[in-house]
């Protein structure tokens, strides 16, 4: 199950990532922010709110940024330790949060990559800035797809980004809403460990 689980999101994040880096390039190339970038439809929506302070990933253990209640909470049952290559082509030390009912949910510390890269535009991503507590965040899914997963990038520190998601493997779910809420719901349980360790 959590083989197959993270074999699903490196796909999709693999597919993801090397489309946003083949429509444009990556950086000096001055793309504008598609409108589905924005709720509120063009630059103003696409500009993150300041971080009230810098969480820095470097040495984080993934498997540790669910609690055992917030593991209750998210209906998981295990974490197992995985490498993910999550943004540009990269590998980035996560973890698989897998279930007895057909879903599952990685987290990932991204540290060579902020969430202004989901924002660059082009690619064959929908990105939304939205907020997790009092995080700056963008919500990254796969344009033109529905009920495949959603994923959640949380802005935490210069250059890094908390990347939760959330993937369902045998469940029936359809609602790109429902699953978005689900990884929110998870990073803001993440985002809040994470705030207590050192």
């Amino acid at each position: 199950m959590t083989m197959r689980i993270s074999k699903l999101a490196a796909v999709v994040v693999v597919v993801a990532a090397v489309s946003a880096c083949t429509s444009g390039g990556e950086k000096g190339n001055p793309t504008p922010v598609p409108s589905s970038t924005s709720s509120s439809g063009n630059d103003p929506g696409s500009k993150l709110p300041a971080r009230p302070q810098a969480l820095k990933l470097d040495s984080i253990d993934t498997c540790k940024l669910f609690t055992a209640d917030q593991m209750k909470q998210i209906s998981t049952v295990s974490a197992d330790p995985v490498k993910l290559d999550l943004v540009d082509g990269q590998e980035s030390p996560s973890c698989d949060y897998g279930s007895d009912g057909g879903f599952g949910y990685q987290v990932g510390a991204v540290t060579h990559k902020g969430v202004s890269y989901w924002l660059q535009g082009g690619g064959n991503v929908d990105s939304t800035v939205i907020k997790v507590g009092d995080y700056g965040a963008v919500q990254v899914k796969l344009k033109g797809g529905s009920g495949f997963d959603c994923s959640v990038a949380i802005d935490v520190a210069d250059g890094q980004q908390l990347m939760v998601s959330y993937i369902p493997t045998t469940t029936k779910e359809k609602d790109q809403s429902v699953l978005c809420g689900k990884a929110e719901k998870a990073a803001g349980l993440a985002l809040s460990t994470l705030k207590t360790l050192k």
